[in-house]
């Protein structure tokens, strides 16, 4: 042996011992997690927790998968197994499998400002951006840039001088689009509203800044409009979509102070947003339901331009909850959900009522935004914004998950959507006064009257046992 090899030898020796260190931690980290999961799992010390370290609860929450599933008795013993008894617990993993996620998702977040996840050239983290919108959702003043993103608007491995060029063409290829159904319906350029002063004052103050925009037209702007200057519209498609935009606008959404006194010229941009997408999506059209989703991008995004691009980023898998087909489905797979999930209350609506879950349909068709008080309707939108994004990018990916059937359930993966979710659970919540109920109507007037008054933080019910580990797809 010479005396040179002694450093490579030593440098060996410390190898060996670091790797040995470390499988050691990883054993004690593992054995820890098995205390805490227990701790946690035990209701006193768990409400212990979060009343003296909220903070130190929510965190270990955030870090580790606790299975709250209730055990079973052992044999012999006369406790009674606590839980409705009507009420079956939705699985989507291999019991055997249960095992805590490993996923980048699973990390803490490394601040709570969003500009923590960017790197130094702009890019985002995006596992970490999912987290946050889902554990907490945005501030206020941050909603602007994160639906960006949400919505599809930029994709999620952009720097930010390449999201400074898109804003530039994205602005000018929108005004060149509307110039040009513009340019050959003029007599469809203004809104008219007989009946409404204040509303014709708005239509007024809005085609001034219109003519002042055209006036002062970027070169880009002027080579999007005469590209699409002879874009053939169905002229008959055309006038039906602008006639129910027309009745719908003046409505939408008037009680909201944003669209009051001087905001109304904003629901004019609300209007100019639903043609301009009617016109260039024509297979599709305008369908009812549309403006309550502009009018929430109009007022988040506070910009035209950006409004309507995330409301096109929206549509491309929201879209199909528009039609006769899409919106069947959703209620079937509801109907399927709720049979499993509590069956005495699916066949009951199922006996009393031929329509089953028709009175469900504004919730699925516009995703809660008239029944959820403003905020909650706005994070029920981002979650479904998450849901969509992930379908549209693999970089929104966040498992390797197949689509396959719910355990016990037939409905496919990608349709248990969150509002699906949340619909289920409002019937579950309320089982006690449906079952009530001995008259179709009675179902439909219920729907009715909680138009505006559900609150997130309400449904906090049995649908609360269900262990975030197997939904995976919703959340982290």
């Amino acid at each position: 042996m010479y005396p040179g090899n002694w450093p490579s030898l030593a440098l060996q020796f410390f190898l060996y011992c670091l790797q040995a260190f470390g499988e050691w931690l990883e054993v004690f980290i593992q054995l820890a997690i098995l205390k805490i999961q227990r701790i946690l799992g035990l209701a006193p010390c768990a409400r212990v927790l979060r009343l003296l370290l909220p903070w130190l609860s929510s965190y270990l929450r955030s870090i580790i998968t606790v299975d709250l599933k209730p055990k079973s008795p052992e044999k012999g013993s006369k406790e009674p197994q606590k839980g409705h008894p009507k009420t079956r617990i939705l699985k989507t993993t291999d019991p055997s499998k249960n095992s805590p996620c490993n996923c980048v998702e699973s990390l803490p977040l490394p601040s709570d400002s969003l500009e923590g996840l960017f790197d130094h050239v702009g890019r985002l983290d995006v596992p970490r951006l999912r987290r946050m919108v889902y554990q907490k959702g945005p501030k206020a003043e941050e909603r602007k840039l994160v639906w960006k993103f949400l919505f599809g608007v930029y994709p999620p491995s952009s720097t930010a001088e390449e999201r400074q060029v898109l804003d530039t063409k994205l602005e000018a290829h929108y005004h060149g689009m509307k110039w040009a159904w513009r340019d050959q319906y003029p007599n469809v350029i203004r809104l008219r509203v007989p009946a409404d002063e204040e509303f014709s004052m708005a239509i007024d103050k809005y085609e001034v800044l219109q003519a002042q925009i055209r006036k002062k037209a970027s070169p880009l702007e002027k080579l999007a409009e005469r590209s699409l200057r002879y874009h053939i519209f169905n002229d008959q498609l055309f006038r039906k979509a602008q006639k129910y935009i027309d009745a719908d606008v003046p409505r939408t959404d008037r009680h909201r102070s944003y669209f009051q006194k001087e905001g109304l010229v904003r629901l004019l941009s609300v209007r100019e947003i639903l043609i301009t997408y009617a016109a260039f999506h024509q297979d599709l059209g305008y369908c009812q339901g549309m403006n309550d989703f502009v009018s929430r991008f109009v007022e988040t995004l506070d910009s035209e331009v950006d409004a309507f691009w995330c409301f096109v980023g929206f549509m491309r898998w929201a879209g199909m909850n528009f039609t006769a087909d899409g919106i069947k489905r959703k209620i079937h797979v509801s109907e399927e959900l709720l049979r499993y999930v509590d069956p005495e209350l699916s066949s009951h609506i199922e006996r009393v009522s031929k329509e089953k879950l028709l009175f469900c349909l504004r919730w699925l068709l516009l995703c809660f935004q008239r029944d959820l008080q403003h905020q909650d309707a706005l994070r029920v939108l981002e979650i479904r914004g998450l849901e969509g994004a992930k379908d549209n990018s693999p970089d929104w990916q966040h498992s390797g998950i197949k689509d396959v059937e719910v355990n016990g359930c037939c409905a496919p993966r990608k349709d248990l959507t969150f509002d699906v979710l949340l619909c289920v659970a409002i019937l579950v919540q309320n089982r006690d006064q449906l079952l009530s109920f001995h008259h179709a109507n009675d179902f439909f007037l219920f729907s009715q009257r909680l138009q505006g008054k559900l609150k997130l933080n309400t449904l906090q019910g049995e649908e609360k046992e269900l262990p975030r580990s197997e939904l995976p797809y919703l959340g982290s």
